[in-house]
């Protein structure tokens, strides 16, 4: 092998950035099919390809007798340097699109459920303001798939709760928020309790050990926050479900089953009257939304833009 690599070192060997392009991308999903249709091309074409670079080169990038799919030693030296030039390639066309118009520029956002509500109108100031830019907005249900595709380069900004547990990554707070917890307005302590004029009324979450809880999923981010809190509150709770998101547990809770954990803005109106929100003592229960963006990939002047947008609304 360190022979065969001599050789690659020692000859020309013209390589395309498609070709660069096609290893990267297989060996991030471990898979030619998912590549090449993540690329948008023919899954043939795709093999072909890597394999005309594979001779040149002298040695297998990818040991195909594994399942999935891995990189050899060769193709891991290959890859770390394959990264760094789509990194500088990708660098270079921002650098040319501020310079030549960046009104037109490309800008691909990644938001989650709540994350959306905060930048609603920061999107609609900036396609007002900039209605040419080629927009692209995928929604992500999980924060830890968000997170991933920021780190692997799929989007450009995306929207996370701090902290964020990664050096890799800077971030413009936007909002920060506080969770309530729901209740039936049926249930006892609501028909006791008096709504405020501002604000919501404080309960002890001791109160509620023998109620049953509308809880978010083991592997959402949110569920070890409140696990914490149930745990200092001194009981573990009876959870009759769990859901990934704030309206399915809002609609549970307002038909008179429960209780949840919520955010106010994700109250349905014709659930409003239904529920009553109360405030808990408890400072893990207050959110900080951010637009979060790689540390070491040069943002283009149209994501500065909107993040200054997004933080000014």
């Amino acid at each position: 092998m360190i022979e065969n690599l001599t050789k690659y070192r020692n000859t020309g060997v013209y390589m395309s950035l498609k070709q660069i392009e096609c290893v990267v991308m297989v060996a991030k999903l471990k898979s030619f099919t998912k590549a090449a249709h993540k690329l948008k091309i023919a899954q043939p074409s795709l093999s072909q390809s890597i394999n005309i670079l594979e001779k040149q080169i002298g040695v297998p990038l990818f040991d195909r007798s594994t399942t999935p799919i891995s990189l050899t030693h060769a193709g891991e030296i290959y890859l770390s340097k394959a990264n760094a030039i789509i990194d500088l390639y990708n660098d270079l066309n921002v650098q040319m699109r501020d310079v030549t118009g960046f009104e037109n520029g490309k800008l691909r956002l990644g938001i989650t459920q709540t994350g959306y509500h905060f930048i609603q109108d920061a999107l609609s100031t900036f396609y007002k303001k900039f209605p040419n830019t080629d927009l692209n907005i995928t929604q992500v249900f999980s924060t830890l798939n968000l997170k991933k595709m920021l780190l692997d380069g799929d989007i450009d900004i995306g929207t996370l709760i701090l902290p964020l547990n990664t050096e890799e990554l800077k971030y413009k707070i936007i909002k920060e928020e506080q969770v309530c917890l729901a209740l039936p307005i049926t249930h006892p302590l609501a028909q006791k309790t008096k709504k405020k004029a501002k604000g919501y009324p404080t309960i002890d979450l001791s109160e509620l050990k023998n109620e049953k809880f509308i809880l978010p999923k083991d592997s959402q981010r949110s569920r070890p926050i409140y696990d914490s809190i149930f745990k200092k509150a001194g009981f573990e709770p009876k959870v009759f479900c769990e859901t990934e998101t704030f309206d399915i547990a809002n609609s549970i809770v307002a038909s008179g089953i429960g209780a949840c954990f919520t955010l106010p803005q994700f109250i349905k109106e014709d659930k409003q009257d239904k529920l009553m929100l109360f405030s808990i003592d408890e400072p893990l229960l207050t959110r900080t939304i951010v637009l979060a963006y790689r540390k070491d990939k040069r943002l283009s002047r149209i994501a500065y833009e909107f993040l200054s947008i997004a933080k000014s609304v």
